[in-house]
């Protein structure tokens, strides 16, 4: 009965994608504390964390004449369709109100924004807006090539860009980037991008019945996995490596922040068969949070 309680309560936090409130704000506190920059307001985690949860929320909605799912993420929003909607509305609401604070204090501060900054959100708000299939001729998410580098992308801008922006906007005082915030940006993109082609493998037949046109549904299980997801990781390794030479890190921060690519590394070579979309939910958003666990302490335990 325990066990079954249990199981209940981890597919509540991972299903209803609650957990990624916790990654979010990870992810920002990684970039303001790899950066050295002071943290963000209250109310802009909550915005970030909220916004998240709702991006995924929307993407995931199920049709009110489908009543029956053999996937076990649908099903389960099938069967708590009227809590998540409560939920829904109740993080709506968190989001408009503390949007609407951040609102206030950035106004003031707009014009320390230059043409680069917003030309990067509207960019990011197109795409985001592609991403669903809102009737207007385009579905970012049905193909293959813009899903998972669009899902990295947004992860990318959430938990790195915003932070520093919204930080400049609240204090009205503009940063000078180095190579920390733009390596930090790519290495989050294209971890997020990689976890992102990985996730896809967990629904391999849900998209090929859906037409949606992923790497995994284009070219097969084995392919991606051997071909796409292993050398991704593997120019990942190799980037990380060269930059942290470049920039000057201590060999034992190095290999410390190399951890989170080894155990993506492991984690794709172990996925010689499919797995239960539980499993995927948890090992891959665990490996980001991972990702960012490793980031705070190799500057704490290390600088």
């Amino acid at each position: 009965m325990e066990k079954k309680m249990s199981n209940r309560f981890v597919e509540s936090i991972f299903f209803s994608n609650f957990f990624l409130i916790l990654l979010s704000i990870a992810l920002n506190v990684e970039t303001t504390v790899k950066i050295g920059l002071p943290f963000n307001s209250p109310e802009y985690y909550i915005f970030i964390s909220s916004l998240t949860v709702l991006f995924y929320l929307y993407a995931y909605r199920i049709s009110k004449k489908i009543n029956y799912s053999i996937n076990p993420r649908t099903q389960f929003y099938i069967n708590h369709r009227k809590i998540v909607k409560i939920v829904t509305i109740f993080l709506i609401i968190i989001c408009f109100i503390s949007g609407l604070i951040l609102g206030f204090k950035s106004l003031p501060n707009l014009a320390i924004i230059s043409w680069k900054w917003i030309l990067v959100l509207i960019f990011t708000g197109i795409l985001t807006i592609g991403y669903y299939d809102l009737k207007l001729g385009i579905s970012l998410r049905k193909t293959m090539w813009l899903k998972p580098f669009l899902i990295g992308w947004t992860w990318a801008i959430t938990t790195v860009f915003f932070p520093v922006l919204f930080l400049m906007l609240e204090n009205g005082t503009h940063f000078n980037l180095d190579a920390k915030f733009y390596f930090l940006f790519s290495q989050t993109f294209m971890y997020c991008v990689v976890n992102a082609i990985l996730f896809d493998l967990k629904d391999y037949e849900d998209d090929s019945n859906k037409n949606l046109k992923t790497f995994v549904v284009k070219y097969g299980y084995h392919f991606t996995l051997n071909r796409i997801i292993l050398p991704l990781i593997f120019l990942g390794f190799l980037s990380f490596l060269i930059f942290g030479i470049w920039y000057g890190l201590a060999w034992h921060r190095i290999l410390f922040m190399l951890f989170p690519i080894l155990a993506l590394a492991i984690f794709a070579f172990k996925l010689n068969r499919p797995r239960p979309i539980l499993y995927y939910l948890i090992a891959i958003d665990g490996m980001i949070f991972f990702k960012a666990i490793c980031g705070i302490l190799s500057v704490l335990l290390f600088e």
